[in-house]
């Protein structure tokens, strides 16, 4: 009876002793796995700018079945356009004028079929103004439309705009991204219950020209040409010990 008591206290222990062995070993593992814990995490930083300069085509178009009359039209239509420029305050040295360009129309038989017999000569001309006077380039790409009502034959692009001081905003962007991809991988080693050890792999991303209301950080993104507000945007991934 007595050696029944005294194994009780005996078997009380070893179970406790089994209870903290488990404890401590779980705890060990635990500890060794987030010792080897990397966590990657993504830095972004922006900054609003303005484009400072527009790229805008135009062309002019003309034809008929004898070149020779073809051109005067696309002449007169080239001036029309030119004139049009001046007047809204393009300067002549923000303009280029490039070759025309002369395209033989095929007459086509019965059967749809192209011959030899040239239908019709088409003549066209580019004209591209390059500004700095972004807004001044958004109103007459919307005004021009006015010369086809006075019989002026042009097609004309949608402007293009850029930012031409990316380079400069570079430096300034890298070290928000990196303030920022930290202060992320602080907050999930605290919301992990785990402290945050040394940097491991830095990889460094695209800088992108984005639209100002575009919301996704995809370094990938095209560079926005076509909108005049905008931001540079640039992404960094880090990869993080855990402790």
């Amino acid at each position: 009876m007595n050696n029944a008591k005294a194994l009780i206290p005996l078997g009380f222990l070893l179970a406790l002793g089994l209870v903290i062995s488990t404890y401590l070993v779980t705890n060990v593992v635990r500890d060794i796995l987030m010792a080897n814990q990397i966590i990657k995490v993504r830095g972004y930083a922006e900054i609003p700018v303005e484009s400072d300069l527009a790229n805008w085509k135009i062309t002019v178009k003309a034809q008929d079945r004898n070149v020779a009359y073809a051109y005067p039209v696309l002449a007169t239509h080239r001036e029309d356009v030119l004139t049009f420029l001046e007047e809204n305050g393009v300067k002549s040295d923000e303009i280029r004028i490039n070759p025309v360009q002369v395209r033989e129309r095929k007459k086509r038989s019965e059967k749809g079929h192209e011959t030899s017999e040239i239908e019709a000569f088409q003549l066209s001309q580019e004209i591209t103004v390059k500004s700095k006077d972004v807004h001044n380039i958004s109103t007459m790409a919307t005004s021009i439309a006015d010369l086809l009502g006075r019989g002026v034959n042009l097609k004309t692009e949608l402007p293009r705009y850029y930012y031409t001081g990316v380079n400069e905003l570079k430096s300034t962007l890298l070290v928000e991204a990196t303030k920022d991809a930290h202060m992320r991988a602080k907050t999930l080693a605290e919301g992990s219950d785990a402290n945050l050890g040394p940097l491991r792999a830095a990889r460094q991303g695209k800088f992108s020209v984005r639209s100002a209301d575009a919301s996704s950080i995809a370094e990938e993104a095209d560079d926005d040409v076509t909108s005049i507000p905008k931001k540079i945007t640039a992404v960094v991934t880090f990869d993080y010990i855990m402790r």
